[in-house]
């Protein structure tokens, strides 16, 4: 497996001589496996980093389908979807999944925003080639993706049953040992709105990725968010404020900091912390000091802590 970050920022996208090092793209973060179908590309939410993601998709000249798990529908986490050509290309399968809240899923945030006057072109003109998926209670499906089979979205009573049964995996017309899939579960993270955390598993290789942004301090970690995050090769997790910043001004904004992030990664015992969605207003300056905070929490252990920068690639 492979992750490759196209975006790292919160908020807004940003541009100045002392915010180069990180990057300015809002959250786009794009998985490789050996597991996904031979022209499908996989991400995770639609920042604007999602604009040169679909570039380097559509330059690999073999693109069939692009699938984007939404973390949640806050514009710094959808706004690319409407800029990059994908939505435009009638040609190529565009699947949108993402949790529901408020009533509103992915078919009814891309209504909302992609129209007039918000908009120049209206949702019904390009609609045609794009399909949906709410994750009403996310806890509750799982995600099966293979090379040869393709991929199926079913609950998880009905994969736990697969596991206790045979790990025979239907998948459109046949069966697949799901030791030859990519599984990806949910998980609601701490945020103001309906948020999920991803964890995707390639079964082939054992490599787990742990995607876990706009997630804010809290006291303890509930036994299910425990089993979600443990033993992660990568944890990508919300460090978006300093200690002294959050306690001053930011608590209640739904972002954490670098200590707790330290501090929960350790304790579930993953290999790599990434720290990222980082503040807007933060310099490269202040990103590096955000990670000194990050060293100085760090135990006597072998937790290997990075800030994600946007064009980022991580083999696990």
């Amino acid at each position: 497996m492979k992750v490759k970050f196209y975006g790292t920022r919160g908020s807004v996208p940003v541009s100045s001589p002392d915010k180069v090092l990180y990057g300015g793209n809002t959250t786009c973060v794009r998985i490789y496996s050996e597991c996904l179908p031979a022209g499908l590309t996989l991400a995770i939410d639609a920042g604007s980093g999602f604009v040169p993601l679909s570039w380097d998709a559509l330059a690999e000249g073999n693109l069939e389908e692009i699938i984007i798990l939404f973390t949640h529908y806050h514009y710094d986490h959808t706004q690319g979807l409407f800029l990059a050509p994908p939505i435009f290309m009638k040609h190529l399968k565009l699947k949108l999944c993402g949790p529901v809240d408020q009533g509103i899923g992915p078919k009814q945030m891309l209504h909302e925003l992609m129209r007039p006057p918000y908009f120049p072109v209206h949702h019904r003109e390009v609609e045609s080639h794009i399909t949906y998926k709410d994750f009403e209670f996310p806890k509750t499906m799982v995600i099966v993706f293979h090379a040869q089979g393709g991929y199926r979205i079913m609950t998880i009573e009905s994969y736990e049953r697969v596991l206790a049964h045979d790990s025979m995996l239907p998948i459109g017309r046949e069966k697949f040992h799901v030791s030859e899939c990519l599984i990806i579960t949910m998980h609601k993270s701490r945020h103001p709105e309906q948020t999920v955390s991803y964890r995707i598993e390639e079964k082939t290789t054992n490599a787990t990725f742990v995607f876990l942004t706009d997630h804010e301090n809290e006291d303890g970690l509930p036994r299910s968010f425990r089993n979600h995050l443990m033993g992660a090769d990568l944890l990508v997790m919300d460090a978006q404020y300093s200690r002294e910043k959050y306690e001053k001004f930011t608590s209640g904004f739904g972002h954490g900091t670098p200590d707790y992030c330290v501090r929960v990664a350790e304790d579930v015992g993953v290999k790599k912390l990434g720290l990222t969605h980082h503040d807007p207003a933060s310099t490269d300056a202040d990103i590096a000091d955000i990670m000194k905070e990050a060293e100085e929490t760090r135990k006597k252990s072998d937790l290997e802590v990075f800030a994600c920068h946007d064009y980022l690639e991580i083999d696990l």
